[in-house]
């Protein structure tokens, strides 16, 4: 089967759905040599996928898409041409939408329906877009991808979509994700970003959404009110509505303990996973959650959101909080941080949880996907 997969929707420093798409592809290259995949991809991600597999061809478009109206249009008008051209008998889109008239069958992949649930959390053009493309592609694809039984049952009552056109097919991380040496990893990183000894992780996009701002006044109910002396290191890219988070570090006067580090690579991420005595993500709505699932497979203890899609990923692993209560959360770092017993729990717990979710699950999982399309398509 010729298989096409639409990646030009990726910004250029990769998240939730670039982390998708890289590990989607890797898998697929693992695990399948039978079919045919055409990767359409912006010219600043296309050192990203390479299978060096035969049967995957990978398509440069140049970065002129990284406007959002000119990758609208290429999507509506030059692809489904090219997928004409090339014979391609299933489009898999990754990012919510896909084109209204295609000459082959479609799935898309839905991370979360944030568009609809927190719609104030977005800005204004991206967010009447979305919530008026979504509903239109949704309809149109043959099945949907969802990333987590939580975001399902989202697309089910927010969109009316019969369960029975979505499969459930949860996300996968890299294996450079993994415990290394604790000592190893604070010295690789503690210089650059002028971190101490000891410290707490958080990993996400700064926006209202992840809930960073209640994460700062847990961190500050817990070094002022129990001297835990632990800094607190914030990985991630500014994201809209960021600026109350830095004004709530200067107000707390918490300048000194707070660092921002912004967006890193993989290979930094690895060693502050490593040298954190703590992981916290206290998000309030997530599709899947990638960041706790590194956080997991490097042995650091986790501690996050009860709600949304958060539980499917953590489990029995982490501890879980509602993420509304700033005391419950502060309660809940310190006990982590004074019980050594209860982090090397964690830690066992984590390595084995996170293998579930493992690159070939991601693989095989997706192809059933694909066949079931094909055998609608034959029927």
């Amino acid at each position: 089967m010729n298989i096409a997969i639409d990646l030009t929707p990726i910004p250029p420093q990769k998240t939730g759905v670039g982390i998708y798409a890289v590990n989607l592809i890797r898998a697929l290259g693992n695990f399948d040599n039978k079919n045919q995949y055409w990767i359409f991809v912006k010219n600043s991600h296309s050192q990203d996928f390479d299978p060096k597999r035969e049967n995957f061809h990978i398509v440069i478009y140049s970065n002129i898409l990284q406007n959002k109206f000119l990758r609208l249009a290429w999507e509506q008008v030059v692809l489904p041409i090219q997928l004409w051209r090339k014979k391609i008998e299933l489009l898999h889109s990754i990012h919510y939408t896909t084109p209204l008239f295609a000459p082959c069958k479609r799935v898309i992949t839905f991370h979360d329906m944030t568009f609809f649930l927190f719609p104030e959390k977005h800005v204004f053009i991206k967010k009447i877009f979305f919530r008026v493309i979504i509903p239109f592609s949704a309809k149109k694809a043959n099945r949907l991808i969802a990333v987590s039984e939580s975001t399902k049952k989202d697309i089910e009552t927010i969109l009316g979509i019969d369960g029975g056109k979505i499969d459930v097919v949860y996300e996968t991380i890299d294996k450079i994700f993994r415990p290394i040496e604790k000592s190893f990893a604070i010295s690789q990183i503690k210089e650059k970003y002028k971190i101490k000894d000891k410290f707490i992780l958080y990993v996400g996009v700064l926006e209202p959404r992840k809930n960073i701002s209640t994460l700062i006044k847990a961190y500050a109910n817990l070094i002022f009110g129990n001297k835990i002396n632990h800094q607190l290191i914030i990985v991630g890219k500014k994201g809209w509505g960021c600026q109350e988070i830095f004004k709530i570090v200067q107000n707390l006067n918490l300048s000194k303990k707070v660092i921002f580090t912004g967006y890193l690579s993989e290979k930094e991420l690895v060693f502050l996973y490593n040298g954190a005595d703590l992981f916290v993500y206290p998000s309030l709505y997530e599709g899947f959650g990638i960041p706790p699932l590194e956080a997991l497979a490097c042995g650091t203890p986790v501690l996050s959101s009860n709600i949304s899609s958060i539980p499917e990923v953590v489990g029995e692993a982490g501890i879980l909080v509602n993420p509304h209560n700033i005391e419950e959360i502060s309660e809940s770092m310190y006990r982590v941080l004074t019980d050594e017993k209860l982090r090397n729990v964690l830690k066992e717990k984590g390595i084995k949880r996170a293998k579930e979710f493992s690159e070939e699950k991601l693989a095989k999982k997706t192809i059933e996907v694909y066949k079931k399309v094909t055998r609608y398509t034959t029927s």
